[in-house]
């Protein structure tokens, strides 16, 4: 069967059942979300919402703004509270966001929940990287 045979190398690609295959699929799932959004997101608020294009880039400066300000502060709440608590946290801010972001038609709603995920966005690396680092 010809379907066998790339689900056998599809599964070569993962790693074992159990705490880092949900991490990979976790990361998996947040950057296709993230990568959409990225990809369709100025074209849904200038097209759909309506909204100027020039306060959709003043948004997403404000919200590139926040997220450089957060993230380094969000690394150290790893190392002092859990990396895996903080991205558990980060997850669900990102997804809080990108869903505040669906019922999101008047600027300033924009602002805050795109805020929120430029946040959750800068945060998993830091939050992340422990949790995929070898323990000696």
């Amino acid at each position: 069967m010809p379907g066998s045979e790339s689900g056998v190398r599809m599964a070569a690609l993962l790693p074992k059942r159990g705490p880092a295959r949900l991490l990979t699929v976790a990361t998996l799932l947040t950057m296709i979300g993230y990568g959409i959004y990225v990809t369709v997101g100025v074209l849904y608020f200038t097209r759909a919402v309506h909204l100027p294009a020039a306060q959709v880039g003043i948004g997403l400066t404000v919200a590139g703004a926040v997220s450089l300000a957060a993230g380094m502060p969000i690394g150290h709440l790893a190392d002092r509270q859990g990396a895996r608590a903080v991205y558990a946290l980060t997850l669900g801010l990102g997804a809080v966001s990108m869903a505040g972001l669906c019922f999101a038609h008047e600027f300033w709603t924009f602002v805050v929940f795109a805020g929120l995920g430029a946040v959750a966005q800068s945060a998993v690396p830091g939050a992340r990287g422990p949790l995929v680092l070898p323990h000696e």
